[in-house]
């Protein structure tokens, strides 16, 4: 599988709108792009605290352009 890694997304603002996890990332919660890993996963730094992925094929949230 060749998977184009969107690193260019480092550093942007995310905001969560819905996660299916146990323990979710309540909706409209904004957090920073931290890293992207080989599965093409978001890494992100909560602003709650809290540091869990996204998975762009399974989360729903918005990025947050802030230029």
């Amino acid at each position: 599988m060749n998977l184009q890694l969107r690193t260019e997304l480092i550093g942007k603002r995310i905001m969560m709108i819905f996660m299916d996890d146990p323990q979710p990332i309540e909706p409209n919660t904004m957090g920073t792009i931290i890293g992207v890993d080989g599965l093409n996963q978001y890494q992100v730094k909560w602003d709650n605290g809290r540091s869990l992925s996204v998975i762009p094929e399974e989360d729903q949230f918005v990025i947050i352009d802030t230029e």
